[in-house]
């Protein structure tokens, strides 16, 4: 009996001892690989006030480990819980940690490292780390590196709480070789000579997240300017001192630009310490908004001579686009990467109201539709099409959710939200947001819920289908009463209708007639231009470029190309074009003629561009290979003629550029191959490094028993290092 009751004590004993550790366990999310929502939304809730020291050693060579040393600061609401840091990194790369002032027994698991809350004060705490760093977010090249911690990678390098809603400063040091520049998210506070090395210290950052958290350093050279009264330095390594001069005056000058126009929209000047940028060789992006010290891709602003109106335009948009960031994304951050495209839309769309003043000359409304549309289409079109606000369960999944649908859609959704709300409504709203959420965090309902109070919409139902549901409205033509309608049809069969406005154009005679249609509740009428009771005549859908959506469309209005202006040719070429790939309207092989006529004469180098790119997709990819048997011949004449007679050689670099991807034939790749050696020059037309690297890859895969040959020579001719 005695042995009994003594079992079962002990196994009471057990059940008790079992329910407290599983009740001290449950206090944390379980441990997984990444950074969970549930491990968000915990600390969260009781941290605060961060500050990260950070202390790195950067060797010369690059084989070399880079020593580091980190102290977090942080004031702790609960210490009932072990507290959990980041670090995508192998547990022995950590090699001691102190929790206030004591060696702790700190455990690693699952790219965490866990700290006791026995080690733990409510109020104010500091953990240093002897750490080697994490190199897979670092870029290290033989004489240069950057950081690029966008979405989740900081944890990569150092550990931290990453987390896009625990916003910190940064004290950085960086000992680095002696000859080595660099810059980082705050002013350079001092400089100590080592011998070989010296060591930078930086200001402490403005509250920043961790992905925005940068530095870059190495053999740069520097240019200072000041611009409107601020000051601002770029780095960068091109060796073509005449490349830098034809462009460092214009960079300088649409930083300038944007700064100053998003000053003037949003009340707010400019929230940072100090405005630097670095351009980067093969930047994997075109570029990245680190607060104080935006990396862009160096050929992206350094442009080649005679650039054409479109790649004049795309680096005006870019620097529009990063500068933007600097209020909508990084003054005001999303809470969670799942609002990822807020930043991403909200960048787009000022830089797109941005380069306006700055080419008055060119049709912006055009450069909207030709830039967006077709992007978003190729996505909206299919059956995996994907929501612009997307759940997301683990930060480690956060890069996914990047793409075409919230570069592209995002834009024109948020261009009918303005014109639903009014351009001032909207502005007023978007001032109240940046002012609300300052140096803090916001969500997309977040946003919804100030702009509500502009309108009378109902914008949450609004949202809900243009925001958070995903492909495209179809429409279709029907009678309604004595008028013609087009009505909203769901493709998905869900019933949804996306509340729009857009243009119709219609004609009976010689005279077009624009119409603005709200399509807001599935159906509207319109004019279809007839008169005196005769036969409806000539309409084009889409007129203005605004609506969204596969609109009806007939082949037969190609032939009054010449009647329409430049943004209803590009609305018809894209309805076009989406109607071809849904098996409608016209054929491949018919409107890859249509669109060789159009491309042998168009001027705006918008619609040439749109065009030809058209032109190239269908070749590669829908018509067979008979077909382009048939036609590559006549196209090639037609572009190489194109190319020869234009007279600006902007336009002629355009044409090169689709004959060098459409040559198939022997003789035009004996041309091509002619003008790679040099001994072929068409008068007027100027090639850079860069497009021979182009033609010789283009030559070296339609040649293959050459291949060897052409890498090789041009491999030799490549004077810049970073191009290699």
């Amino acid at each position: 009996m005695r042995l009994i009751y003594f079992q079962l004590t002990l196994l009471m004993s057990f059940l008790f001892s079992g329910i407290s550790i599983l009740a001290q366990s449950t206090l944390l999310p379980e441990i997984e690989l990444g950074v969970s929502r549930q491990l968000a939304v915990q600390r969260k809730a009781v941290l605060s006030e961060i500050n990260y020291e950070i202390e790195l050693r950067l060797p010369a060579d690059q084989k070399q480990k880079i020593a580091a040393t980190e102290t977090v600061r942080f004031q702790l609401a609960d210490a009932s819980q072990a507290l959990v840091l980041d670090f995508r990194e192998s547990a022995d790369k950590i090699h001691g940690v102190e929790v206030n002032g004591k060696e702790s027994d700190y455990e690693f698991a699952s790219e965490h490292l866990i700290v006791p809350s026995a080690e733990l004060n409510i109020g104010t705490n500091r953990i240093d780390i002897q750490f080697t760093a994490g190199e897979s977010s670092l870029n290290r090249n033989p004489d240069f590196l950057y950081t690029l911690f966008v979405p989740d990678r900081a944890r990569t390098a150092f550990p931290l709480f990453e987390q896009p809603n625990l916003k910190a400063t940064y004290d950085l040091i960086l000992v680095i070789p002696a000859d080595w520049d660099a810059i980082s998210n705050a002013p350079l506070l001092e400089t100590e000579g080592l011998g070989v090395n010296k060591r930078l210290r930086f200001a402490r950052s403005d509250l920043i997240s961790s992905y925005l958290f940068s530095f870059v350093a190495g053999k740069f050279q520097r240019v200072t300017r000041s611009v409107n009264g601020r000051e601002m330095s770029m780095l960068h390594r091109e060796s073509d001192e005449g490349k830098v001069a034809r462009n460092v005056d214009a960079v300088f000058e649409l930083h300038g630009t944007a700064l100053s126009w998003l000053e003037d929209y949003t009340g707010i000047d400019y929230p940072y310490q100090k405005f630097d940028f670095a351009l980067l060789p093969s930047f994997q992006y075109g570029g990245m908004e680190h607060v104080g010290a935006i990396q862009y891709r160096a050929d992206s602003l350094f442009l080649n001579e005679t650039p054409s109106q479109t790649q004049l335009l795309s680096r005006a948009s870019l620097i529009s686009h990063e500068t933007a960031h600097m209020w909508f994304g990084d003054l005001v951050t999303m809470a969670w990467f799942n609002d990822v495209w807020t930043k991403e839309v909200f960048a787009n769309f000022m830089a797109a109201k941005i380069v306006n003043p700055s080419f008055p000359e060119i049709n912006h409304d055009l450069n909207f539709l030709v830039r967006h549309y077709p992007s978003a289409y190729a996505v909206d079109r299919t059956e995996g099409a994907n929501p612009i606000r997307q759940p997301l369960p683990n930060l480690n999944q956060a890069g996914t959710l990047y793409g075409n649908i919230i570069y592209n859609k995002a834009p024109i959704m948020m261009r009918q939200l303005e014109t639903l709300i009014g351009e001032q409504g909207f502005q007023s709203g978007m001032q109240e947001y940046l002012t609300s959420y300052a140096f803090d965090n916001a969500t997309w309902p977040d946003l919804i819920t100030i702009l509500d109070q502009k309108t009378e919409e109902d914008l949450a139902a609004w949202s809900q289908v243009w925001v958070n549901t995903a492909g495209r409205p179809h429409f279709k033509t029907r009678v309604m009463g004595a008028e013609p309608g087009l009505r909203q049809e769901d493709p998905a069969a869900a019933n949804r209708i996306w509340p729009q406005r857009f243009a119709v154009a219609s004609r009976s005679t010689d005279t077009w007639t624009m119409e603005t249609l709200v399509s807001g509740r599935g159906e509207v009428a319109y004019r279809n231009g007839a008169v005196d009771g005769a036969a409806g005549g000539d309409v084009l859908f889409n007129a203005d470029g605004f609506g969204y959506g596969l609109f009806p469309v007939q082949a037969t209005m190609l032939a009054n190309w010449d009647s329409f202006e430049a943004v209803q040719k590009g609305s018809l070429l894209i309805s076009l074009y989406e109607n071809m790939l849904e098996g409608q309207v016209i054929t491949p092989g018919n409107y890859l003629s249509q669109l060789t006529l159009i491309a042998g004469r168009e001027d705006n180098q918008l619609l040439l561009d749109l065009s030809l790119r058209q032109l190239q997709a269908i070749y590669w990819s829908f018509v067979s290979d008979v077909e382009r048997a048939a036609v590559g011949e006549e196209l090639e004449r037609v572009l190489w003629t194109a190319m020869l007679n234009a007279e600006d050689s902007s336009r002629k670099k355009i044409y090169f550029e689709a004959y060098r991807d459409i040559a198939l034939s022997a003789s035009a790749l004996e041309r091509l191959l002619a003008v790679w050696q040099q001994e072929l020059l068409p008068e007027g037309l100027s090639l850079s490094e860069n497009d021979y690297i182009a033609l010789a890859s283009n030559l070296a895969i339609k040649l293959p028993q050459r291949s060897q040959e052409i890498v090789t020579t041009q491999l030799g001719k490549i004077e810049n290092e970073d191009r290699r």
